[in-house]
């Protein structure tokens, strides 16, 4: 019903221009009225507030009560619309419009009109028109508070699109495109609101464009500008950047893009050589194109030629690209090659081009150089040949170019050796003025390949060409023979002489004239009418058939060329070789003997030619002896195999002679082929033993045999003597020998054995003399042996403190032979040797037996000695009783075992209190001590023990009170206890089983007794309880 009113009362107010109403509440309503009435659209705006859609937003409306007084109603208008009113005082109504019911609340402490939900329609102005009870004249507020209300909507996307309307990412690259190509792009701002600006820039310069269009569709812009750009080299790297800016956005949203752009290049230089350069230096040509995008394709040209890398080895191109900062190639090429005197004037020529010059159809950027090289002359002779004869003039042409042309030496070479041009008697040119050569009379020796050498500041140059000057002359010439050598006349050969030609020109002989000891023999060819056979042959060949001593001459020959008869040659011997006559063989001694010379001597009457000195000797048939050439042989020394025929004869180049044979004797004086060891050993119980000599004797020899000097008697029963003559061994070259072998009888020996100390004797084998030597003998000390005994060691018990070394100990023993040692502990081999040394400090561990070894072959024996190490006694102590008394026993355990002992009490300053030695009880390595029984603390009792070595570390034992009658007991009676009461206790187990299994066995007997009636076997007794009747108790 207030609502209702307060519409009803604004509409009346309306018709009757403001009529004022008596009531309160209706003067109210009517001044809220009149103001809503009143145009706002021509005041001021006092705020702008800007909120993005679908956000809230707050209105303020600002009240100052102490300039105005206090409020009355206000109303709140859009554009010039009331949306909402507040009347303020008891009642404080407030009213919203039904369309703005939802999103609008009024608020109020402090004044503001809140919306939710903002939309595009919600954007205007707003106006808080307010009333007052009594308005101060101070209050400045009659026209309301203006707010301007703007709806901020982010645009949809920002979007680039190109001339063909597709989409350009942000941050793409378009392209490739050239310079001068016209860029074409549209930038478009969609479904924002308020109306954006757009803007084009490259990088910090803005763009100049169309202007924009801007489409309002439902309340929200779409703007679009467009983009028609020509593009240049400043575009190069840069971001193309379309830059949207709005309040509805905080800051500038950037789309951008960059071009691949392609341009020019801008330069080409070429450099390298200065001024010039030298033949064969390396010259490195470099070409640098520069702001070309893309990189260059670059081409080297030798004046039109194209130069490649790939075409010879020496030349090289390297090209290389790098991209600088602003996208553009820097390439740079270096043409390598080594200076030549063809580039000299050459122009050599750097072309570039990429893509945007094709495109355009512009020709390649090129730079040039003009490559001056300087190089030494280039030389030609001519002609190649001449021909001339002695004494004539020859002139020797050479021509040139070079740069520089100026020479500073000219030389000309004759067979690669310098000729002399300063000899102006033969010579006439070859230097810089005249570089001709001028030979003014030739000969011989000019003969050979002319070239010519010329210099300049450069280098040298020469004729690759060569003059060849052949200057005829008359023959010298030689005697050659074919066989060479000289010739067997048995042979009956043939012999060829050549009339060889040692220096000629032309070398070929046309005739030749022969001699014989400088006599005249032939003329060659041959051309009369009867000796057409020796007209048409070579005549520098003479033959002689079948040679004999009749063609024993010194031969010569003269040639003839196209320069005349040459000078005779020098003679030339033909030498006849033929053999010597018979032989003759002696030789002495004329018996041989063995191991000694014998010379063999041969001789012939007829030497022959050459005349002979030398021989050849056969043995046993056997032969020619290639290392025996001389007319005496030794034979030394003379062995078995000398006893054969020998033979001998002359030879020479010519043939050998007739041979002579004799037979030689050989001797052997007498020699032992198995003489006696100088020991014999055997065993002295042995049952056979055996000397055996054999003694080689041609004539043949006798042997005996000797004791000590005194022969053996073949009567003795002790001995007997086997012999037998040998035959000679052409195996081992011994001559005839006899063998004897002397026995030992043993049965004829006193106990059959020998006798250790008296049958030690010498032996000797003893041979008789022959013709050619004397007696001879061979002795040998006859040793009976046996194995070892009597073995003994130098101390049968060795005592050795601990960690101490022992002494040595010796081992001897009776042996022959003479016995090796060895000792042995614990299985194991120590030391060898008859003494036993240890190095090493001994340790309780090494006490024990070693034993020492004596053996030989025969057999061995042993002896022992004891080491002892005595070491300081550790000790023990327990506790037992012993006879009813509470007693410690100190225990020693050291070598020797006798030790003594001292008893003493720990007490609390860490010092002791002698207790004595305690009492042994026949015990050496025992100490008793009887503990008194009245003590009543914790006692320390110690022990400590020594023997002869030192004294040891003490023992101590912890006694804290006495004994429970158990630990009195000994360790042994304690556990006959423990058995005794265990076994007591399984007895009684035992009992108890087998009662428990009687008793089982009677009650399942009992089941199956007969049943007594009750009656028969019980009697009733009858108890009564009466009651005293004086002391009131009960009795039975």
């Amino acid at each position: 019903m207030g609502n209702m009113a307060l519409r009803q009362s604004a509409k009346d107010v309306a018709k009757s221009n403001c009529v004022a109403v008596r009531s309160s509440i209706s003067l109210s309503l009517v001044l809220v009225l009149c103001l809503a009435l009143v145009d706002s659209s021509t005041a001021q705006v006092d705020t702008t507030i800007s909120q993005q859609e679908s956000q809230s937003v707050v209105l303020p409306c600002p009240v100052d009560a102490e300039k105005c007084g206090k409020l009355h109603s206000l109303n709140w208008f859009k554009g010039d619309d009331r949306i909402a009113a507040m009347l303020l005082g008891d009642s404080n109504v407030t009213s919203v419009n039904k369309e703005f019911d939802e999103r609008v609340t009024v608020e109020q402490n402090p004044y503001r009109l809140v919306i939710k939900d903002l939309k595009i329609a919600d954007e205007d102005i707003y106006l808080c028109d307010t009333t007052f009870f009594i308005p101060e004249e101070t209050c400045d507020n009659f026209n309301g508070y203006r707010i301007e209300l703007r709806v901020l909507v982010p645009p949809t996307e920002v979007v680039i699109l190109d001339a063909k309307g597709d989409r350009i990412k942000n941050g793409s690259v378009v392209g490739p495109m050239q310079e001068r190509q016209s860029l074409k792009a549209t930038c478009t701002v969609r479904n924002t609101r308020p109306q954006p600006e757009v803007s084009w820039f490259r990088g910090t310069k803005r763009l100049t464009t169309y202007s924009p269009t801007h489409d309002l569709v439902d309340g929200l812009y779409t703007s679009t500008l467009e983009l028609d750009w020509t593009l240049s080299r400043e575009d190069l790297a840069q971001d193309i950047e379309c830059r949207v800016k709005s309040a509805a956005i905080q800051n500038v949203t950037v789309t951008k893009f960059s071009v691949d752009l392609q341009v020019r290049p801008t330069s080409i230089d070429i450099n390298g050589v200065k001024h010039h350069t030298v033949q064969g230096s390396k010259v490195v040509l470099t070409c640098d194109i520069h702001g070309a995008r893309p990189a260059v394709n670059l081409t080297w040209y030798n004046t039109t030629t194209i130069i490649s890398s790939g075409e010879n080895e020496i030349t090289e191109v390297r090209s290389k690209s790098l991209e600088k900062s602003d996208g553009t190639f820097h390439t740079q090429s270096e043409l390598i090659f080594n200076a030549t005197r063809f580039e000299n004037d050459r122009v050599f020529r750097c072309e570039a081009e990429n893509i945007v010059l094709q495109i355009n159809r512009e020709k390649p950027i090129s730079s040039a150089l003009t490559l001056e090289v300087l190089y030494p002359p280039v030389v030609k002779v001519s002609p190649s040949a001449i021909t001339a004869n002695t004494s004539e003039i020859v002139l020797l042409n050479c021509e040139y170019f070079a740069n520089p042309a100026s020479l500073t030496q000219v030389e000309w070479y004759r067979n690669d050796i310098l000729v002399n041009v300063n000899d102006t008697t033969h010579y006439k040119g070859g230097n810089s003025e005249n570089v001709a050569l001028v030979i003014k009379s030739t000969e011989k020796e000019d003969i050979g390949n002319y070239s010519c050498q010329l210099s300049n500041n450069i280098g040298k140059g020469t004729s690759d060409q060569k003059i060849n000057l052949d200057v005829q002359y008359a023959p010298t010439v030689e005697i050659l023979m074919i066989p060479e050598g000289p010739v067997k006349e048995s042979d009956e050969s043939n012999v060829t002489l050549f009339c060889n030609v040692l220096d000629a020109n032309p070398s070929v002989l046309t005739k030749v004239r022969w001699y014989a000891n400088s006599t005249l023999l032939k003329e060659l060819p041959d051309c009369e009418e009867t000796r057409e056979d020796l007209c048409h042959i070579d005549p520098s060949k003479l033959l002689l058939e079948s040679i004999g001593r009749g063609f024993f001459y010194n031969y010569s020959c003269e040639g003839f060329n196209a320069a005349g008869w040459g000078p005779r040659s020098e003679d030339k011997e033909l030498l006849v070789h033929y053999e010597p006559g018979p032989a003759a063989l002696s030789h002495f001694p004329l018996v041989a003997v063995k191991k000694k010379s014998v010379t063999f001597s041969c001789s012939v009457d007829d030497p022959g030619f050459p005349e002979s000195n030398r021989f050849r000797w056969l043995r046993g048939g056997r032969g020619p002896l290639q290392d025996i050439v001389t007319k005496d042989w030794t034979v030394e020394p003379v062995g078995l195999d000398s006893r054969t025929n020998y033979s001998c004869y002359a030879y020479n180049e010519g043939g050998k002679g007739v041979m002579a044979t004799v037979n030689l004797e050989v001797h052997a004086p007498p020699f032992f082929i198995k003489n006696l060891p100088p020991y014999t050993g055997i065993l002295h119980s042995s049952p056979n033993a055996t000397l055996t000599c054999r003694i080689e004797c041609v004539p043949r020899c006798d042997i005996s045999w000797q004791k000590d000097g005194v022969p053996i008697e073949r009567n003795d029963s002790r001995y007997f003597i086997k012999e037998k003559y040998m035959d000679a061994s052409p195996a081992t070259g011994d001559f005839e020998s006899m063998l004897s072998v002397l026995h030992f009888n043993m049965p004829n020996w006193p106990d059959s054995k020998f006798n250790i100390e008296a049958d030690n004797a010498n032996y000797s084998c003893v041979s008789t003399g022959n013709i050619v030597g004397g007696s001879i003998r061979s002795r040998t000390y006859f040793g009976i042996e046996y194995a070892p005994e009597n073995t003994t060691v130098s101390e049968n018990i060795v005592y050795v403190q601990e960690d101490t070394i022992p002494g040595r100990v010796i081992c001897k023993s009776r042996a022959n032979p003479e016995p090796s040692y060895k000792w042995i502990f614990k299985n194991e081999t120590i030391a060898n040797g008859n003494a036993l040394i240890i190095n090493t400090a001994m340790n309780r561990n090494d006490d024990g037996t070693y034993t020492c070894l004596a053996y030989n072959k025969h057999g061995s024996s042993i002896a022992k000695t004891v080491i002892k190490v005595q070491f300081k006694p550790r000790c023990e102590i327990e506790r037992q009783e012993i006879d009813d008394q509470d007693t410690l026993i100190c225990t020693a355990y050291g070598n020797p075992i006798e030790a003594d002992f001292s008893w003493s009490i720990k007490t609390e300053n860490e010092t002791d209190e002698n207790l004595g030695s305690g009492k042994k009880e026949n015990s050496v390595e025992k100490s008793f001590y009887i503990l008194q029984t009245d003590y009543a603390i914790s006692r320390t009792y110690r022990c400590v023990a020594n023997n002869t070595v030192g004294y040891g570390p003490f023992c101590e034992i912890e006694v804290a009170e006495q004994l429970a009658w158990w630990q009195l007991w000994e360790k042994n009676t304690l556990i006959i206890l423990v058995a005794a009461i265990l076994g007591l206790l399984l007895t009684v187990i035992v009992i108890c089983c087998i009662i428990i299994c009687i008793c089982r066995r009677r009650r399942r007997q009992d089941k199956y007794l007969t049943e007594v009636p009750i009656n028969s076997i019980q009697s009733t007794r009858q108890v009564v309880f009466t009651k005293g009747t004086v002391d009131g108790t009960w009795r039975v």
